[in-house]
């Protein structure tokens, strides 16, 4: 079953749709964007809606002491780092504050996505691939080349794999039936205008979980 994470979170009503939807994770961006909340307003918004999914906090490189700071506040399930973050201080972070690490990694520049992989096996949690891009850590809206999601995942090890960049309503019943992946990562693909759009997100949760019960029909035909 594909997981499905909800990004840029910053207003109650988005966060209580996503409860009631039952998404796997909701994400809370820290770091300069036009997407940023402040560690009160997550703590708010938090607060404000009970039995919550779990909140990602998503960082670009953030120092120890931003991370504490945030996390005095806000209850995070997850760690997200989106900048050039080295794998001793990735593996730092999980030590310091138990929590997993999610490392972004871009596809499509110059990096080879093996090795990056490589060097950052056992010190994360999971591996999030957007779609490079030389002037943003994330949230382009661009997609990369989705044929490349089976190797992906199969180099992640035991690691989870999270799929990212330009994933939208129209097109994310083609990643979730030709290429599964464990988890997708969506943000400016359910928006409208630079806000969260509640038509988008529940078209979005219903072709994820329309696709996941045609699967579980075959598989049970087979």
């Amino acid at each position: 079953m594909t997981k499905l994470k909800i990004c840029g979170i910053k207003r109650t009503e988005t966060l209580t749709l996503l409860k009631e939807l039952e998404v796997d994770y909701v994400g809370f961006v820290f770091a300069p964007s036009k997407r940023q909340i402040d560690a009160a307003t997550a703590k708010a918004l938090l607060e404000s809606v009970a039995g919550h999914p779990p909140a990602v906090g998503v960082f670009v490189n953030p120092s120890m002491e931003e991370l504490s700071e945030i996390l005095r506040e806000v209850p995070l399930a997850v760690i997200q780092l989106h900048g050039q973050e080295t794998p001793s201080f990735c593996q730092e972070v999980q030590e310091r504050f138990s929590l997993p690490v999610w490392k972004a990694l871009a596809v499509g520049g110059e990096a080879d996505a093996a090795m990056e992989i490589k060097r950052y096996t056992g010190k994360v949690a999971a591996f999030l691939f957007d779609t490079y891009d030389p002037s943003m850590a994330g949230g382009t809206g661009k997609r990369f080349s989705w044929e490349q999601v089976p190797l992906l995942q199969e180099n992640c090890g035991e690691a989870a794999c999270v799929i990212a960049g330009g994933i939208n309503p129209e097109n994310v019943a083609e990643l979730v039936n030709r290429y599964p992946a464990q988890m997708i990562d969506v943000s400016s693909g359910v928006e409208t205008d630079g806000e969260k759009d509640a038509l988008k997100i529940k078209a979005l949760v219903e072709r994820v979980k329309a696709n996941e019960h045609a699967a579980n029909n075959d598989t049970c035909r087979a």
